[in-house]
């Protein structure tokens, strides 16, 4: 081989090594920018996903937080208002609401029974929700093509009233849900009754036992007999358009039978164990005619 071909040769062997030296190099280069691109990614993902994590769980812990206080507040504080009578100052401010606070053991005992037999039989027993009433209310109202029994418990209609409003929602309802969860662990079922016997609504601007029974009666809840009792508690699943003094009402009357039926059962029923917890029922007939 002439020296012009050998040079020829490491001519173009040179240029292949700097072909590959260069091309090694972009693509070390490619590489490089990609790892830390990619790391940068990661690192920038992760911190915004800190942050926001770190926000939402803020957040949800201020959120229960707020609701675990508002519960608790109830142990030994009573509101002045509730939030469904705040609503109805508030859409007719010239509203006058009768209410007087009373405590549990000022209560006659017949009106305690009567409203736990008409509202919610297995309230000393539930632990604030009542899967069965809900089952059996979802069935009714599928079977009427229509929502209008909901199976709420004592404590979940407390939630309402102390802390909801009225819309129909599945965020209302898992609300309510947490409440009652929380007043049944914070508060105790006594307490639970107290407070729902003292913001019922017995009358379009009448709340609470005390003043239905000064209202209709004209004497203390304390001293309400055994069928006034049952009066008033038939009176809760329609308080804006019935009256205790409403003998002749069908539904009334349909109110008052359900209610003694459950207080004083023929034998001993489950549905109504949660009666026992309260005094024995006195002997004394009762004329729902």
């Amino acid at each position: 081989m002439s020296m012009i071909g050998s040079l020829k040769v490491k001519i173009k062997a040179l240029n292949y090594k700097k072909f590959l030296m260069v091309s090694f190099k972009w693509i070390y280069y490619i590489l490089n920018y990609t790892v830390r691109a990619v790391l940068l990614s990661l690192f920038l993902y992760a911190a915004v996903f800190s942050i926001v994590a770190s926000y939402l769980l803020y957040k949800a812990f201020d959120y229960s937080y707020g609701l675990y206080q508002s519960v608790v507040s109830l142990k030994y504080d009573s509101p002045e208002k509730s939030r469904y009578m705040q609503a109805l100052l508030d859409s007719n401010p010239n509203a006058s609401l009768e209410h007087q606070f009373v405590p549990l053991d000022s209560i006659s005992k017949h009106l305690q029974k009567a409203v736990i037999a008409s509202e919610d039989a297995g309230f000393y027993f539930h632990p604030g929700f009542d899967v069965r009433a809900i089952a059996e209310a979802l069935e009714t109202n599928r079977q009427r093509g229509s929502t209008k029994f909901g199976g709420s418990t004592i404590t979940q209609q407390l939630a309402k009233n102390l802390f909801l409003t009225g819309e129909r929602s599945w965020d209302r309802k898992l609300k309510e849900l947490i409440y009652s969860i929380l007043m049944e662990k914070e508060l105790g079922k006594d307490r639970i009754l107290e407070l729902y016997i003292n913001y019922a609504q017995w009358g379009k601007n009448i709340f609470g036992c005390e003043a239905a029974s000064k209202e209709y009666y004209k004497k203390r809840c304390s001293q309400l007999t055994l069928d006034q009792s049952i009066n008033l508690a038939a009176m809760l699943a329609s308080p804006g358009n019935h009256s205790p003094h409403m003998r002749k009402s069908v539904f009334m009357n349909k109110r008052r039978t359900v209610i003694y039926q459950n207080m004083f059962p023929k034998r001993d029923s489950l549905l109504v164990d949660s009666l026992k917890a309260l005094t024995a029922p006195p002997q004394d007939t009762l004329n729902i005619n």
